[in-house]
């Protein structure tokens, strides 16, 4: 089976959500036809999707707090294996490790979770609206394609849809890259490190060189997630001390 037609079901959720948000701003008076209305749609979208997963990421932080109250011991752990390369070596520094991390409720994979969950969202919202750009998605997001917003088309990309779009676009590709700069320094300043170590730092780059080449609307998605994000790494702190 294709990944088209693994992501068709959650597509068709995504879809179905991004319209009923889209039709209750239409109905509180914001233009249907317009690009205003979709864009807080889309961030509406989002900040429904992070609430649901607002469970996920609090044990992800809790789980992050435990690790770097174990960091000492485990830097003991790789010192006293350390120059020690052979299979029984490697295989009990794999079983210590394991168990240090049993014992202090550790579970690395679960900062992961968060993150696994958002990319099939975000890979068939990117669907959603590419169908819709071109007016072959449902009839439900049909005014998309032909949607405006601040002189920008959602539909073009920053880098084909002229100069308005390249602002609109490129705005957002800013605003993105500039948040998810935020929340790794809070992340590393705070009590529990961001997971990926230094390769997050590639994150905003990569960010902005793909974004280019996406349709506004889903750069404004990226933008929405990231700043989501950067108030959730200034709040957890907050509720978990509070919980």
């Amino acid at each position: 089976m294709s990944l088209p037609d693994l992501l068709a079901p959650i597509r068709a959720a995504v879809e179905a959500v991004l319209a009923l948000l889209h039709g209750a701003l239409a109905a509180a008076g914001l233009d249907p036809a317009g690009g205003v209305g979709w864009l807080a749609a889309v961030a509406l979208l989002v900040l429904v999707v992070r609430v649901l997963l607002l469970p996920l990421a609090v044990r992800q932080y809790r789980s992050g707090l435990r690790m770097r109250a174990i960091a000492p011991d485990l830097a003991r752990l790789r010192d006293r294996y350390r120059g020690r390369t052979d299979a029984v070596s490697r295989r009990a520094f794999a079983e210590e490790t394991a168990a240090l991390q049993r014992a202090n409720g550790v579970r690395p994979a679960a900062a992961l979770v968060p993150l696994l969950v958002q990319v099939p969202l975000f890979l068939a919202l990117v669907q959603a609206l590419e169908h819709a750009a071109h007016a072959t998605g449902t009839a439900a997001l049909a005014s998309f394609a032909a949607a405006v917003a601040f002189g920008a088309p959602l539909a073009a990309t920053a880098l084909a849809g002229g100069p308005a779009a390249g602002l609109l676009g490129g705005g957002l590709l800013l605003v993105t890259a500039g948040a998810q700069v935020l929340t790794q320094h809070l992340a590393a300043a705070g009590a529990a490190p961001a997971p990926g170590g230094r390769l997050l730092l590639l994150l905003p780059l990569v960010t902005a060189a793909t974004g280019l080449a996406l349709p506004i609307g889903v750069t404004a998605y990226w933008a929405c997630s990231a700043l989501v994000t950067l108030g959730q790494q200034v709040l957890l702190p907050r509720l978990v001390r509070t919980a």
